[in-house]
């Protein structure tokens, strides 16, 4: 049965024959461990025992060097987001995989287009033999350019059909699962373990929810979460992820090591997550399409289910350090903009604690021109500010040029344009009620009322298109007006201003030269070229 096979492998004997097993297992499927300390699930055992079967009984693989590629975790439905699967097709492409065995179709992907290529298209190109053992399937054993025609297409039908049909009933199972407050996360909350009576509840884990009460105690009392990180690590508390690797669980951050501590981000995590008041809040991401990224919900689309588990902190508590972590970002946000920069190197200057900012390159360069660039920040924040209200007043004329240039204009406005097409447009049809009147009295023969009416439908049908055009030409004069409007206001604004704000630099300014001599070039985001000042 395999005497042609068994020729390929053994056709140069100079090159080792290599079998790569791949194994897949979706989130939608089945058998997915809830239990953290699991390190795969059931079926990815299932799929190994049984490849590795297949091989010890087939003779013609007894010498081959067999490796293994396994994503445990993710959809079958795309073919580019699977991390082992890209790592075997790039082997492959550069012939260092001689063989792919998987289970069946379906383990291979469930698109049963893009597997079609591969079967049809690609791996024939590179020499590579495709097996799929409970589907029958070996593509040596095919005669040249046949690749099992309608029976594949049709069993990936059938794998593609089955794998939306399950991703349809998962999120149905989601949404039914969090109106009802169960917990559906793989692993517990950081602070919790799940109930040992009922996996979808959680329970407190006294030591990590003292951390966790210790968290919210600091926010509280005004600390900042990069602080509250770097107290947590410096007394050795191991992080979520941590607790995680060491309990034995690979499936998340396979790709982050096992060292893994408090961020500020992780504690704002923390301090966000309303579940540790007892409040279930689940579905708040989803995803933007099939294999695609989670993005948020809408807030009134998120699942809140009150009381469902013991609190760890009570609201009020949670309420407060929200807010504290809000007003800790708002003045985050207010850090200034650095604008200047060098005009011989083109580096960030450096602002100096005696008031002026000067070119660091000067310390590591001393010949080079970068020594000359130093100039007070007071100094040149009042000269790029002059030049804002230049820019300003120079704005401002011309605004009022141009509604001067309006108000002279004698043609009709819009407006006026289509107060008399909607004028003319009553009148058509006033007149139109009067020639059926006639005609309905029989004053009117058929054939004259019916090339009146032809008449007036087309030019009704005139009129209507160019009040459409008209009203379309008079919400973009609006919306010139309104914006022209908020520039001049905003030009007010800049030119009472007694000092360069962020506002300015963020709305006017992208970068400011300082050449030697004090000498400054500001690039205005509103200019193709820059003005020196």
């Amino acid at each position: 049965m395999y005497a042609e096979s068994s020729s390929i492998i053994k056709q140069d004997t100079f090159k080792e024959y290599v079998v790569c097993l791949y194994i897949r297992l979706s989130m939608e499927d089945d058998d997915i461990s809830e239990n953290p300390l699991k390190r795969e699930s059931g079926s990815i055992t299932t799929q190994r025992a049984l490849l590795y079967d297949y091989i010890k009984n087939q003779k013609e693989f007894e010498n081959c060097k067999v490796i293994e590629k396994c994503d445990d975790g993710f959809s079958g439905t795309h073919f580019d987001n699977r991390p082992q699967f890209t790592e075997m097709i790039e082997l492959a492409k550069k012939g260092k995989i001689d063989c792919i065995i998987v289970k069946d179709f379906s383990r291979f992907g469930r698109d049963y287009v893009e597997l079609g290529n591969y079967l049809e298209q690609l791996f024939p190109f590179m020499g590579i033999r495709f097996i799929s053992v409970n589907d029958n399937y070996d593509s040596a054993e095919l005669s040249d350019g046949i690749t099992g025609g309608l029976d594949v297409a049709f069993k990936n039908l059938i794998y593609d059909y089955y794998s939306r049909e399950m991703s349809k009933k998962q999120k149905v199972s989601w949404q039914r699962r969090a109106q009802q407050g169960q917990y559906t996360a793989t692993n517990a909350l950081y602070g919790y373990k799940k109930s040992e009576e009922d996996k979808h509840k959680l329970t407190i884990e006294p030591e990590e929810a003292a951390v966790v009460r210790e968290i919210f105690a600091m926010k509280t009392a005004g600390m900042g979460t990069t602080m509250i990180a770097k107290t947590l690590n410096d007394r050795g508390i191991l992080s979520p992820s941590e607790l995680y690797h060491l309990r034995g669980c690979t499936r998340q951050w396979t790709n982050k090591g096992t060292k893994c501590c408090w961020t500020a981000s992780k504690v704002e995590a923390v301090i966000r997550d309303e579940k540790y008041t007892g409040n279930m809040v689940q579905l708040k991401t989803k995803l933007d399409s099939v294999g695609g990224k989670q993005v948020k919900r809408p807030q009134e689309e998120w699942v809140r289910v009150e009381n469902t588990h013991e609190a760890i902190i009570d609201y009020p508590q949670y309420i407060k350090a929200v807010s504290s972590l809000k007003q800790q970002k708002a003045k985050e946000g207010k850090r200034q903009k650095n604008i200047y920069y060098c005009g011989c190197c083109g580096r960030a200057l450096f602002n100096a604690h005696y008031g002026t900012v000067f070119c660091k390159q000067r310390s590591f360069k001393t010949d080079s021109d970068c020594k000359d660039i130093e100039i007070y920040k007071r100094d040149a924040d009042m000269a790029v500010l002059a030049a804002v209200k230049k820019e300003a007043e120079l704005y401002l004329d011309r605004d009022k040029l141009s509604r001067q240039a309006v108000k002279r204009n004698t043609s009709l406005s819009v407006s006026d344009r289509i107060n008399a097409i909607v004028k003319s447009m009553e009148a058509a049809q006033k007149g139109w009620f009067a020639l059926y009147d006639k005609y309905a009295d029989g004053k009117l023969e058929r054939e004259l009322f019916l090339n009146e009416k032809k008449k007036y439908d087309a030019d009704m049908e005139q009129m209507e298109e160019e009040l459409a055009a008209l009203k379309q030409a008079q919400e973009a004069e609006e919306s010139a007006q309104d914006g022209a409007k908020k520039k001049a206001e905003q030009a007010v604004i800049f030119l009472e201003a007694n000092e360069l704000t962020e506002d300015m630099k963020e709305k006017l300014i992208e970068k400011i030269f300082v050449y030697p001599g004090n000498r400054i070039e500001i690039v205005w985001k509103f200019r193709e070229h820059p003005k020196a000042v």
